[in-house]
């Protein structure tokens, strides 16, 4: 667990978004509760990486069907945020590893106490090479929140989960990087947000952009179906 830690990250998502979050317009980003987040509950953050950010943003618009995004994302943007954490599990520590290494069998056998199946990580499809539907993980990082929250006295809770991720193809041979690695951020306690800004280059839309980027967006979701993930 890192304490006091100050950072910069950035979230994909449709252009209404970013400007209603910079705006003020929106104060904050629902957290997502999807069974297969990777890192469990939260607002999603690519850490200091607007490009990766954006490349995520483009997937969810080019991959409607694929339902990445909660909101349909009809101009895909970034939008930054400056965060101010003052309790972390972060997966890329020693600590954070030895907090999941425990909480991993506690799950399961309160699992088999129940007689409920065990979740589990998956890729999307068998062509898809990553694993993206993490539902075992998500299950961790979700008993580890409620543990703390629930214990008596209750533990301080954690308001963001760090975790760093190789994803992708291979840049080279065996070199170990991947085009889409990435550190991500599933944000907890929307009180972390210290402000939102736009990415360099960024310009607020227009009022008649606006209301052009809405129509995208409200087309996109049109073309969607319902969320079919399991």
């Amino acid at each position: 667990m890192i304490e006091g830690r100050l950072l910069v990250a950035y979230h994909g998502c449709d252009i209404t978004t970013r400007d209603d979050l910079v705006s003020g317009k929106l104060a904050h980003l629902d957290l997502s509760k999807n069974p297969y987040d990777w890192l469990g509950p939260g607002a999603y953050f690519f850490e200091g990486d607007a490009e990766r950010a954006l490349m995520f943003a483009n997937a969810s618009h080019n991959n409607p069907m694929k339902m990445y995004t909660a909101r349909p994302i009809g101009t895909p943007a970034v939008v930054g945020a400056v965060l101010s954490v003052q309790r972390w599990l972060d997966m890329t520590t020693q600590e954070g590893i030895h907090e999941f290494t425990l909480a991993y069998p506690a799950l399961l056998s309160g699992l088999a106490a129940t007689g409920s199946p065990v979740p589990k990580n998956a890729a999307a499809s068998e062509d898809d090479a990553d694993i993206i539907l993490r539902k075992l993980d998500n299950a961790v990082f979700t008993f580890i929140h409620d543990i703390r929250e629930n214990s008596s006295p209750p533990s301080p809770s954690f308001q963001a989960v760090r975790g760093a991720f190789y994803q992708g193809a291979e840049v080279a041979p065996k070199s170990g990087f991947r085009v889409g690695t990435h550190v991500q951020i599933a944000l907890r306690d929307n009180d972390c947000v210290e402000g939102w800004f736009l990415a360099r280059g960024d310009r607020l839309l227009t009022e008649a952009q606006y209301l052009e980027a809405v129509e995208r967006r409200e087309q996109m979701a049109r073309t969607r179906k319902p969320r079919g993930r399991v």
